[in-house]
């Protein structure tokens, strides 16, 4: 099992381009520029190429033909969130349509004011989640803990397309300080969001996912038992004609212990990549 370096893929310069087509040319036209890079990517990105196929046809059972079209498939959707990203946020915003599915949950925390954790993963598009929480209102601070060391000037100049994001982001450090910034936020009766769907240095759970084993950072689980706080399964998916769907739901599990925890996580999971494969964005060797 490879381990996962914690960061994306891209440059500013390739940003910069697809930027300058969506304000001059809109969105259809910057999606179809993507199917230029995208046969390079998947030749000039064989580790992750190859991950990809083993996920498309050793895990979800796809014949080779079709699995090598999702790779492709993949990347080019991949592409689309990030375009997206940018787009909402540079007046292109009224050419999306959204609509909230389970999102009667979140508003319960939020009237409780007890703060919770939400549960996500690297599919969809959660990048644009502040759109959607905007149109919450600004009733709840939302805090995601990141483990994904991409590039500064990367975000710096995204930042600087899209405005900063109203999303507080909690960078997990070698130091622990970290654990600092989600104690104050727990303390402040704030949200904590989680992509837990990775591993790497660190301590780890084992569980199955799509059959096989893998392992899991144990940080967001082991806290999630030990706060007992609401727990939300959280997902931003894209579907056709730009729209987008909010999922909510409701962690169910036995008991508030790691492993359980984890196992109704992988559970709610499983039924979202099956239902968008090509929205799955690992780009590494997942299983052990």
């Amino acid at each position: 099992m490879a381990k996962w370096n914690g960061k994306s893929r891209g440059s500013v310069s390739g940003i910069k381009v697809f930027v300058f087509f969506i304000k001059n040319f809109g969105l259809r036209a910057a999606y179809l520029l993507l199917s230029l890079p995208v046969p390079y990517f998947v030749i000039a990105a064989p580790k992750a190429s190859r991950a990809l196929f083993y996920y498309f046809h050793r895990r979800l059972e796809y014949s080779v033909v079709t699995s090598v079209f999702k790779i492709f498939q993949t990347y080019y959707v991949f592409g689309q969130s990030l375009i997206d990203r940018v787009a909402v946020t540079v007046g292109k915003r009224d050419k999306f349509t959204m609509n909230f599915d389970g999102i009667h949950h979140i508003k319960e925390l939020i009237q409780q004011k007890k703060g919770g954790i939400l549960f996500t993963a690297h599919i969809g598009n959660f990048n644009i989640s502040r759109t959607f929480f905007e149109e919450l209102g600004n009733e709840a601070a939302i805090n995601m803990v990141v483990t994904d060391h991409e590039h500064k000037n990367i975000k710096n100049y995204l930042e600087s397309v899209t405005g900063k994001t109203k999303l507080n982001l909690i960078v997990v450090k070698e130091d622990l300080s970290h654990l600092f910034q989600i104690n104050e936020a727990l303390n402040n009766n704030e949200f904590l969001v989680f992509a837990a769907d990775r591993s790497g240095e660190g301590k780890h759970i084992k569980a199955d996912f799509l059959g096989e084993k893998s392992r899991f950072f144990e940080g967001p689980f082991k806290l999630a038992a030990l706060k007992k706080l609401p727990t939300l399964m959280v997902y931003i998916m894209r579907e056709p004609h730009y729209h987008y769907h909010f999922y909510a739901r409701k962690l169910k599990v036995k008991n508030h212990e790691p492993q359980e925890i984890l196992k109704g996580y992988l559970q709610n999971l499983e039924k979202m990549v099956k239902k968008y494969s090509t929205q799955w964005f690992n780009f590494y060797d997942f299983w052990d």
